[in-house]
Parts: C-alpha cells; structure tokens; sequence
C-alpha cells in the first residue's frame, strides 16, 4: 500500500490538506515530503530536548551553546532569570 492510498482511506484527518497543499507548492511525492517533515522534527525536538536538559540544569552551558547557539541560549537565561525574579517579587523577597 502507498501513502497516497493510506492518506486517501483517512479522509478527516487534517494533515491531508496540508500534504496536498505541500505537493502542489513544492512539487515533491508523498515519500519527499515525509522525509522531509521527520527531518524537522526530530530536529525540532532535538532541540527542546536540549533547551530541556539546560533548563534543569543536566547539561552544561558550553554544550548548550554549541546546538542552540547564542541568541537563543541568551534568550532561555533571560527567561530562567526574570521567572526567579517574578518569583522573589511574588513572595515579597
């Protein structure tokens, strides 16, 4: 059985349209376009695991900054810096 017939034999499922939608914009089969969608997001999740792990403090900060990079990993400890100080704001600390 091929994609085309699977995704043809689930017809509410909403990820149809934007598959149909994916293959007349970009040209691509069925197959391309899930490689695709794996891709980004292992890739996405990859990446939240990482952010993840930094947050609770099991991954050291030089590797983080490796995946992330700088902007982001900037933005993640202004975020941890300002949640810590809504906090002690919060408790009248």
């Amino acid at each position: 059985m091929i994609i085309g017939d699977i995704v043809q034999k689930i017809p509410t499922w909403p990820v149809i349209q934007e598959l149909a939608f994916l293959k007349q914009q970009t040209g691509q089969d069925e197959a391309t376009l899930f490689g695709s969608a794996l891709l980004l997001g292992i890739n996405l999740l990859y990446r939240q695991t990482v952010e993840q792990a930094f947050i609770e403090g099991v991954m050291p900060r030089e590797e983080a900054l490796k995946i992330l990079g700088g902007e982001r990993l900037a933005d993640l400890e202004y975020a941890q810096r300002a949640l810590v100080e809504d906090i002690n704001q919060a408790w009248g600390e």
